[in-house]
């Protein structure tokens, strides 16, 4: 589900990519639609090195990504599937697992790519 990116999105978004920052001084900007997809599609080279931005994120900000989520706000729909699964492990590390179990369950009834 695209959407308008919020101050708090923008600030999770800079923490998870803060080469964006760069961009940005440089005079370049980049407009996404949600978080996590292009945090995992586009500026991570791995699985290992998206769980690694994920790790950065306060309680706060990983609490509010996940109630996105949960809510319909935040797509996970474009994410693959053992990128989507690192993001679950990381969530129920830090918010316990009944909320992986809720990150798992929007995912898999969500929209698909693009849709």
């Amino acid at each position: 589900m695209a959407r308008d990116l919020n101050e708090w999105d923008l600030q999770i978004l800079i923490k998870l990519v803060p080469e964006l920052e760069v961009l940005q001084k440089k005079g370049i900007e980049i407009e996404y639609l949600n978080i996590l997809p292009p945090v995992a599609n586009h500026h991570s080279r791995s699985v290992q090195e998206f769980e690694q931005r994920l790790k950065k994120l306060s309680f706060e900000d990983m609490r509010y990504l996940a109630d996105q989520v949960i809510e319909g706000t935040e797509s996970t729909g474009c994410l693959r599937p053992d990128f989507a699964e690192v993001f679950f492990v990381v969530a129920g590390q830090r918010l316990g697992e009944s909320v992986a179990d809720q990150l798992r369950e929007a995912y898999e009834s969500g929209e698909g790519c693009g849709g």
